[in-house]
This record gives structure tokens, C-alpha cells and sequence, in this order.
């Protein structure tokens, strides 16, 4: 899958609109960033184009094949959805959550895991240096440890588009800085279609190849970090005039100062 292609998009709950008429284009190769205000429609963007929500209007298309005409167990092949509210709850071992990964293409139930499956679940625990932590009840898993067993898990489905929500919200500036950069080189080395829904400003220019700028459920503005981020736009999109530093042609965000 090398693209995909939303036109229109509207989405409501009940009488709010969350989302209204909003358009993009997403390449495979790049990470593009999500932004905007609390309840611009954000999270409820990435569910529509995964497929958890049903979009009410406007159309998405995987290459050039609408959304609706993708049977679900296809569908679930072809993308995957890192969520910041994802549960440790569950009675799994590490290496147990990462192989559910292979679930959309076992071939015969009955059978299960081919050899093919162990291998590629193999592959990514030595690329992400997570054999220490196999045997572990994920319960016991730091913030920043299971959320690089759920990038683990998404990149051993091998889908063509992997989209997260917050995944960095909760963790410290050293796990996150690892988690988007583990993120960023996989989608340039499996030319994934990738999307995140990230609050920081400063982390969404540093990996971000592109960012969009969500405001009352349209893609208000978009581009490259350092070309968008101006105080214009961030008085649009959030109401406040930040203090903006310019350095190593990256453009920095300050809190607002009183």
C-alpha cells in the first residue's frame, strides 16, 4: 500500500460534529503528525480510518479501493492502532502480546503459527532488544516498556500502515525520544504509512515529516514543522502566543509565559 487518500470525512456524535469535511493524504515512507486542541477530533480521525468508528460521510481510500469494499479481516492485515489507553490488564506474557501480532494471518486456525510467524516474532524481539523481557506478565511492565512491546507487536503484524494515539503521552522525554525514533527508522526501512496523534509540539518537528493541524474537524493547516509553526497559526489552533526559538533550523515551542 503505498497511500491513502481521505476526502470529506464528517463524523458526529450525536448533534456535536467532530469531524467536518476533512481531506489529507497520507504516503507511505512518511510520518505525519496529527495536532490540535483537545476535542478537535484527533483520536476519533485515526479510529474512522481503522476502522472502529464508521465514517458518516466522505470517503477513504487504501491505494485506490474504498474502505467500505475491504472485508475487516483484510483490512486488519493491512494497518494496525498503537492507543495511549491500551490495557495491561490482560494475563499475558510479553512474547504471548507480541505474537498476537501474527493473528490476522494465520492460514488455519486449527494449526496456528506457521514457522514463518516464530521467525519474523524473533526478528523484531532482537531488533528491539526485548528478549530480557519475554517471560514478564506485561502487568509488570513499565509505561515506556509496554509501549515499545506494542510498537513490537504492530511491526511483527507487518501491515502497510501503523497509526498511534498519545503513545508518548505518559512516558519520560529518554523513553519517548527511543520510542519515536525506534518508530520513525521503521517507517522509512518497511515504508510504512505512518501517523501519530501527538500532543508535543517540539517532539511532532523533531520526527514528524509533515504536520497537520486539526481545528474544529478540518485540517486547518499543514506542512513541514518549522514552516507551519508560527505564532498565527498556533493562536488558531490553540489560542495563545508561544515563544518561538529558532535553532539548528528546527523551530522550538516555549510555554506561554505569564
Amino acid at each position: 500500500m503505498k497511500k491513502i487518500k481521505i476526502e470529506n470525512l464528517e463524523f458526529s456524535f450525536d448533534t456535536k460534529k467532530i469531524l467536518d469535511g476533512f481531506s489529507c493524504e497520507l504516503k507511505a515512507g512518511e510520518l505525519v503528525g496529527i495536532l490540535g486542541a483537545n476535542g478537535s477530533g484527533k483520536s476519533t480521525l485515526l479510529k474512522i480510518i481503522t476502522g472502529f468508528y464508521k465514517k458518516q460521510k466522505g470517503n477513504i481510500f487504501f491505494d485506490d479501493k474504498k474502505q467500505e469494499n475491504i472485508e475487516i479481516e483484510n483490512l486488519s492485515k493491512k494497518i494496525s492502532l498503537i492507543t495511549q489507553k491500551a490495557t495491561q490488564n490482560l494475563r499475558f506474557t510479553v512474547r504471548e502480546l507480541l505474537e498476537l501480532g501474527r493473528v490476522p494471518h494465520i492460514k488455519n486456525p486449527l494449526k496456528g503459527f506457521e514457522k514463518k510467524d516464530y521467525e519474523i516474532v524473533d526478528d523484531i524481539i532482537r531488533e528491539l532488544k526485548l528478549e530480557e523481557f519475554l517471560k514478564r506478565d506485561i502487568k509488570s511492565l513499565s509505561g515506556g516498556e509496554f509501549q515499545k512491546v506494542l510498537l513490537g507487536r504492530a511491526l511483527i503484524q507487518e501491515g502497510k500502515a501503523i497509526f498511534l494515539d498519545e503513545p508518548t503521552s505518559a512516558l519520560d522525554i529518554n523513553h519517548a525520544l527511543d520510542f519515536l525514533e525506534i518508530l520513525k527508522r521503521k517507517i522509512k526501512e518497511m515504508q510504512l504509512i505512518g501517523v501519530i496523534v501527538i500532543h508535543d509540539i517540539n517532539l511532532a518537528t523533531l520526527f514528524c515529516d509533515r504536520i497537520i493541524f486539526l481545528k474544529n474537524g478540518k485540517n486547518y493547516i499543514e506542512g513541514i514543522g518549522k514552516e507551519i509553526l508560527t505564532k498565527e497559526n498556533l493562536l488558531a489552533v490553540y489560542g495563545f502566543v508561544p515563544e518561538l526559538i529558532e535553532k539548528d533550523k528546527n523551530i522550538y515551542v516555549l510555554p506561554k509565559r505569564s
